[in-house]
C-alpha cells in the first residue's frame, strides 16, 4: 500500500478479514496485497475520468473475492494438519490430540528420568526433584501444545492463550526447587546438630543432590522463559502487522 494513499478500502478490508478462514500472517499478506491491487486499479480508473465512488465500486467488483474465492483461499492456505484431519469428527479429533499430548508428557518425563539415571544423579535424589521433573514435563507439554496450535494446526483464535501458563509454570519450577533446597538445608542442619561427625560424609552428598535439583529446575525455567519470550514477540509482530494493514489502534485484539 502507498504511504500517501487515503486508504479508502479499509472498511471493505475489515469486513473481508472477518470471513477469511486463514491464519493471521496469511490473512495480513492477502489483505495487504489486495489493498495494493485495489488502490492501483482505483487510481487507473480515476485517471480515466471516473468519479471516486464509481471507481471504487468497479475496483471492488473486479478484485474483491466472492464467497467461493474465499473458500478456495481458506483451503489453499490451510495447514497440512487441517487438510489431513478434515474428515475427522471434532470430538474424535480432540480425543486424538489430547491423547497425543498425554503421551508426549509421559515421554518427556521418562526421558528426563533416564537422562538423570545415566548420569547417576538419582542414587540419592532430593525428594523435591520428582515434583520438579513432573512440573517440567507439564511445562514442555504446554510448550508443545502451544507450538502445535499456532504453527501446525494454524489456529489463532486464542493466540495468546496459554502463554501465562507457560511463564507461570517456569516460575513454579524454580520456586519448588529453591524451596526444596531450603527445606533440605534445614534438614541437613538438624542432622549435623545431632551428629556433627557426619559432616564430611553428608555435606558432599547434599551438595551433589541440591546441585542436581537446582540445575534441572534452572534449565527448565530458562527453557520456559525463552519460549514464552519468543512466542510473545512473534505474536506481537503478527498483531502489529494486522493492526497496520487494517488501520486499527494498538488496543485492538487478535
Amino acid at each position: 500500500m502507498s504511504s500517501t494513499s487515503p486508504r479508502i478500502f479499509l472498511p471493505d478490508l475489515r469486513e473481508l478479514e472477518k470471513s477469511l478462514p486463514v491464519p493471521i500472517p496469511d490473512r495480513v499478506r492477502i489483505l495487504s496485497e489486495l489493498e495494493f491491487d485495489l488502490e492501483e486499479l482505483w487510481g487507473r480508473l480515476l485517471a480515466q475520468g471516473l468519479e471516486e465512488e464509481e471507481a471504487k465500486a468497479r475496483a471492488l467488483e473486479a478484485l474483491a473475492p466472492d464467497p467461493g474465492t474465499i473458500r478456495q483461499l481458506g483451503w489453499l492456505h490451510a495447514p497440512i494438519y487441517r487438510r489431513v484431519t478434515l474428515n475427522m469428527r471434532d470430538d474424535r479429533l480432540r480425543i486424538v490430540e489430547r491423547s497425543a499430548l498425554a503421551a508426549a508428557t509421559g515421554g518427556i518425563l521418562l526421558l528426563q528420568t533416564l537422562t538423570l539415571l545415566r548420569a547417576d544423579l538419582l542414587r540419592n535424589p532430593s525428594p523435591f526433584l520428582f515434583p520438579v521433573l513432573g512440573l517440567g514435563a507439564l511445562l514442555v507439554a504446554c510448550v508443545l501444545a502451544k507450538v502445535f496450535e499456532l504453527w501446525i494446526k494454524g489456529d489463532h483464535r486464542n493466540a495468546r492463550g496459554g502463554l501465562g501458563l507457560i511463564l507461570g509454570l517456569s516460575g513454579i519450577v524454580l520456586g519448588v526447587a529453591f524451596g526444596g533446597t531450603l527445606v533440605d538445608l534445614v534438614r541437613l542442619a538438624g542432622i549435623l546438630e545431632r551428629a556433627p561427625e557426619m559432616a564430611g560424609r553428608v555435606i558432599p552428598l547434599w551438595m551433589v543432590r541440591e546441585s542436581t535439583l537446582l540445575s534441572v529446575a534452572i534449565l527448565l525455567a530458562l527453557f520456559g522463559g525463552l519460549v514464552w519470550f519468543v512466542l510473545t514477540q512473534w505474536l506481537t509482530l503478527v498483531a502489529s502487522a494486522r493492526q497496520e494493514v487494517l488501520g486499527l489502534g494498538r488496543d485492538s485484539g487478535n
